[in-house]
């Protein structure tokens, strides 16, 4: 296996019912550590970091920690080709599979010339109500330029309002679109989606945007994760932060 498809596996063991995200929570904490990052678990359960390579640009980007349900005792994951299943219940793809898109992404970028900073927000409660994000302190989110939220399903759509509500302006989703194209990834699209903590960034004036993890059916029993989805939204934020952020050998 890759590190991605073995950091998801670890995450897709790790039970995390809104409430009780402090296994997961740990895990991920102890991988930022493994990065260099100080990473550190605020009053709401959020798991906050950050990695700096002078002055820049700040962009957060975000996953949410919690699962709509408890995992199964003894379930188990099912392959069909690229696509996985879980054997009862709730899959935990959402967000399971955002965090992990994260997790790989700061990999990637850790040794490459950037110039600014990314911020990570591990949020809380997402999935009763986005409680952890409301609750990150906005002195944290002051200052960040633009955010990215791994927490949508299909395979490319760039979330870019909900409902009346814009996340960011237009510019903003051509700019993603734009990236896409870039790197040979052709459908990726602006388009409206749901509630995420893309709702609680945009109403602190960050532009925002959420994009596509490969889930389908979260929320149910049907729950399956198109496994190759990972890999193509890592190379989109990647390929986000070098035109944002600046690119270059360190």
């Amino acid at each position: 296996m890759n590190r991605m498809l073995d950091t998801l596996m670890d995450l897709l063991a790790l039970p995390g019912p809104s409430g009780r995200e402090g296994l997961v929570a740990r895990y991920v904490m102890d991988r930022m550590a493994e990065l260099g990052m100080r990473a550190r678990r605020d009053g709401f359960g959020n798991v906050l970091a950050e990695m700096t390579f002078g002055e820049g640009p700040v962009v957060l980007l975000s996953a949410h920690l919690d699962t709509a349900g408890d995992f199964p005792p003894d379930r188990k994951i099912l392959w069909s080709g690229d696509t996985i299943r879980s054997s009862a219940g709730i899959l935990g793809a959402d967000d399971r599979a955002g965090i992990a898109i994260v997790l790989e992404t700061l990999h990637r970028v850790r040794h490459a010339g950037l110039r600014g900073t990314i911020k990570v927000a591990f949020t809380a409660g997402e999935e009763i109500g986005l409680v952890g994000s409301q609750h990150i302190a906005s002195a944290w989110l002051n200052g960040i330029d633009m955010a990215v939220v791994a927490d949508r399903r299909n395979r490319r759509d760039i979330v870019t309002s909900c409902g009346r509500m814009s996340f960011c302006p237009p510019e903003t989703g051509a700019f993603w679109e734009e990236t896409a194209r870039g790197i040979g990834q052709s459908g990726w699209k602006v388009c409206q989606g749901g509630i995420s903590d893309a709702v609680t960034y945009a109403a602190c004036g960050i532009p925002t945007v959420n994009l596509s993890c490969g889930y389908q059916h979260e929320h149910t029993p049907d729950e399956e994760l198109y496994w190759p989805s990972l890999e193509d939204t890592t190379r989109l934020i990647t390929a986000g932060l070098r035109r944002v952020m600046g690119w270059g050998e360190r």
